[in-house]
């Protein structure tokens, strides 16, 4: 019965160990987007195609006065874009 005891006080102080190790590793960095040259090079069939600028990590859609603009910068879609941690500029809103 001790034995039993001392491993189940072992299993949940080795669980403590392991949940504040986690709530201490940072974030991983943003993923890097492909940036392409033209709006047609990009291929978003079905999502909108963005202008990103990657020193502001900001994007732009059709219709910003920032859209095909920045330096450096080049075409993606939307949804990679958001997922690599990339905010909206000035007026993203269509979608």
């Amino acid at each position: 019965m001790t034995a039993l005891f001392a491993v189940l006080v072992t299993a949940v102080s080795t669980m403590a160990a392991g949940i504040a190790a986690a709530q201490e590793t940072p974030a991983k960095p943003p993923r890097a987007v492909s940036l392409y040259k033209t709006a047609d090079s990009a291929a978003c069939s079905d999502d909108v195609t963005v202008w990103v600028d990657p020193e502001r990590r900001l994007y732009y859609v059709k219709g910003d006065p920032l859209y095909g603009k920045t330096r450096p910068g080049g075409y993606n879609c939307r949804r990679h874009v958001e997922a690599a941690g990339y905010r909206p500029g000035r007026q993203a809103t269509p979608r």
